[in-house]
Order: C-alpha cells, then sequence, then structure tokens
C-alpha cells in the first residue's frame, strides 16, 4: 500500500477507502530555535518542546485525505542570534573563554576600549572514565493486549499494529528497523548519533531508515503494581561557558528520599516518584565538573542541576558519547544565554582540552 508523505501522518492507506478527514498533518514546517522544537502551523496551539520524542508526538493539526505527493519545500527563515556571554579568544593558539571587549567609546577626541584579559586553559584533565554501558533494550510483554492502531514506539520505525501474526509474526512487517540513539541537529544538517547518514530537508530526515534491527515495542513490559518500578526521565540541558544547567523532568519527586551525587565526572540521581516509581540513573558526563560547587534543587516538576565545569570548555554533548560514535565534523554546541533555555550565540568554539588535541591530530 502507499504511504502517505504529509508531515505527521506518514502512514500507510488504502486508496480506495481514503476519505476526507482520514488523514491527520501537519500542513507547515518544523521549527528549531533555541533548542525549542514547534510546526509553524500550530505553535500557538501545541506549545515548542525540547525533546525531539516529544516533538514528533505533537498532534496534528489539520485533517484532510492522503497524499502521495511530494510536500511543498518550506521557506527558510533565520532566526536572529543573541549574542553569548562573552565571545571566546585565542592567545598563543589556544582558544579560551573572555569578555567581550566594550564598544568604543566617541568623545569628540575619540578613544578605544581594551579587551579583558583571558586565561589559557589548564592542563588536560586525569584520565576519562569509561563511559556507561548501553541500557538494555525493552521489548513488549507478549501478555498485554495491544491497543487497535497502536504505533511502534521506537524512534524512528512508525510501524502500525497490524495484528499478532503480521507484526509479531515471522514476515517483513515484523521487523522493526529504528534508530537506538538520538537524533541531532546541526548547521542544517540532521541525522541521528547511531548512523552517519546525514541530510538538510526535514522531510528527507524522517526517511532516514533505522540503522537497528530487532522486534517492535507497542506496549512495552507490564508492571506489577506491588513491586516498585524502575523508569525514565527526560534530561535536558543547557550550557555557560563555566556551567551546565541540567533539567531532569521527574515530576512529584520527593524530597526527603530523592538524591543527588556529584563525581568528577559523573552524575549520579536517585529520585522516589508517586504511585511507586523510582529513578535511578547515573551519567559519565563529557566533561570534568567540581563536585564541591556543583548544586541541584527539586522542585513540584523537575529537578534542576547545576554542574560547575573544571575548565570553560563548550561541551558537545552532555553525556560522554559510547566508544566508537562519531559526531559530525565540527559538531558542537555553543554557549547558552544563562536564565534561558537553548544553546545560542557563540560565534566561536572553546574546545574541551581532549577534543582539541584530537582535532590536533587530524589536521
Amino acid at each position: 500500500m502507499p504511504r502517505c508523505t504529509r508531515k505527521g501522518c506518514q502512514k500507510e492507506f488504502d486508496e480506495s477507502s481514503n476519505e476526507d478527514g482520514s488523514c491527520k498533518y501537519h500542513p507547515g514546517g518544523p521549527v528549531f530555535h533555541e533548542g525549542l522544537k514547534s510546526w509553524s502551523c500550530c505553535n500557538e496551539v501545541n506549545k515548542p518542546v525540547l525533546e525531539f520524542d516529544a516533538f514528533m508526538e505533537i498532534p496534528p493539526c489539520t485533517t484532510g485525505k492522503h497524499s502521495t505527493e511530494a510536500p511543498p519545500k518550506p521557506v527558510a527563515t533565520t532566526a536572529p542570534a543573541e549574542p553569548a556571554q562573552g565571545p571566546t579568544k585565542t592567545v598563543n593558539g589556544v582558544e579560551t573563554y573572555g569578555q567581550a571587549a566594550p564598544p568604543s567609546s566617541s568623545n569628540g577626541a575619540g578613544s578605544s576600549s581594551k579587551s579583558a584579559p583571558v586565561a589559557a586553559l589548564p592542563p588536560a584533565p586525569t584520565p576519562v572514565p569509561a563511559p556507561a554501558q548501553p541500557k538494555e533494550t525493552e521489548e513488549d510483554d507478549l501478555s498485554v493486549p495491544v491497543p487497535s492502531g497502536a504505533t511502534c514506539k521506537r524512534l524512528g520505525c512508525g510501524a502500525t499494529w497490524q495484528g499478532e501474526d503480521i507484526s509479531r509474526g515471522s514476515g517483513e512487517q515484523s521487523t522493526c528497523r529504528y534508530h537506538p540513539q538520538s537524533a541531532i541537529f546541526h548547521e542544517g544538517s540532521k541525522g541521528y548519533l547511531c548512523c552517519k547518514r546525514r541530510v538538510l530537508e526535514f522531510s528527507e530526515f524522517l526517511k532516514i531508515e533505522g540503522c537497528t534491527e530487532g522486534n517492535h515495542l507497542f506496549v512495552g513490559a507490564k508492571r506489577d503494581e506491588s513491586v516498585e518500578e524502575m523508569v525514565d526521565c527526560r534530561v535536558d540541558f543547557y550550557q555557560t561557558p563555566t556551567q551546565v544547567h541540567v533539567s531532569a523532568f521527574a515530576k512529584g519527586a520527593d524530597k526527603s528520599k530523592s538524591t543527588v551525587r556529584f563525581d568528577s565526572q559523573q552524575l549520579h540521581f536517585d529520585f522516589h516518584l508517586p504511585s511507586n516509581k523510582r529513578i535511578a540513573k547515573s551519567l559519565t558526563l563529557y566533561g570534568p565538573i567540581d563536585p564541591a560547587s556543583s548544586t541541584f534543587r527539586i522542585v513540584s516538576t523537575k529537578v534542576d542541576i547545576t554542574l560547575i565545569k573544571s575548565t570553560p570548555a563548550s561541551w558537545p554533548l552532555l553525556e560522554l558519547p559510547a566508544e566508537g560514535t562519531e559526531l559530525p565534523p565540527g559538531y558542537a554546541l555553543t554557549f547558552g544565554v544563562s536564565g534561558r533555555t537553548g544553546t545560542v550565540g557563540g560565534k566561536e568554539i572553546v574546545l574541551a582540552p581532549e577534543e582539541a588535541a584530537r582535532r590536533l591530530q587530524q589536521s
């Protein structure tokens, strides 16, 4: 059967039953700005979100008939970039963070301003700990019934439940092709961390076939209400030259039982949630931190964590990627503006010592 090409739908359909209202889609284009993601056609109704998974779950705002026509290319718009908290400077070939030079004043005689002094990065930190092992892949509990029309939850799959014999049988449609790692967007390039293909158009990004094969995930594992359930939570972050601000979305975490612990290059948290749920997570951070100066604060909807960097360097990622993971050439996040969410502003990049050494070896 043909597959609908409308954004937000992407479902297979029968042309003989393609009635008006059978397709739910987004007539506009995706908008990615300062870490937030939304659709141009309904960003006033469906507010922008941070996580790509949450973006893909934004409900379509328009109904109509399924279509196989190529979607029109949206007109590119560029949002104005906000200034970072200070540009990077280069001193004797070492990229460092310094204060921006104040604008020159004009008092008739003309005068010039001097840039604030900058300090070179300290020597490389102690050896980086090995990244955490990948989690065990979640599988469906076969005793749990699958709702009609359920969609596979694995990233990049999108298959619809076709019944036990088809979706869990031995045929072609029982194989799930998905991406085990998250999506990345860098300077217009779009792709996934787990595979090397990169595209420019969002419609082409949606067509990137999964690089891993397994079973579909329609319902997940069955929960025993009498046993404490270990769950995961969404973790977002933005950074300044000296800090990393992390938000762990653990709604209703018990302040008396929940804890956050900092190590030199690891972050550990243990959150106790309502309904006998618990989040226990350890992150191997991309760079070293100062554990004594790092702090956290538990509020009603999330846990705000402030990591103090040992050196004023840009982190391409929050977590140290698994061995063998290849980032796009030049991939690095610029600095966020204090008090805002996202990564904006920086014109140059302050490289972490290990990244600077790697690039020097490649040149």
